[in-house]
């Protein structure tokens, strides 16, 4: 059985920009999502885990709601940045 090291802040924020742009009135393109995610998770702190190859990962086993204001902190600033410059094709 394999072994995979996973940043499982990643499926939490992924979530919520999904979720958050479309409410805020940020475009929703799939490029937009992954610029914001991407900015996000290079500000925030990752939180990794060590999980088998076949298991399945949910942030909300490990990280508790008490991130969920960075990380919409965060995504709010990523949205701007990426709104005044986006990478549109």
């Amino acid at each position: 059985m394999g072994y995979k090291l996973v940043n499982v802040m990643e499926d939490r924020v992924f979530r919520a920009v999904g979720d958050t742009l479309p409410q805020l009135g940020y475009c929703d393109c799939e490029r937009c999502k992954s610029d914001v995610a991407a900015y996000t998770l290079s500000r925030i702190k990752p939180y990794y885990i060590v999980a088998s190859e076949n298991e399945i990962i949910s942030s909300t086993t490990y990280i508790d709601s008490s991130y969920d204001t960075e990380i919409l902190q965060t995504i709010v600033q990523a949205a701007d940045v990426v709104s005044a410059k986006p990478n549109h094709d």
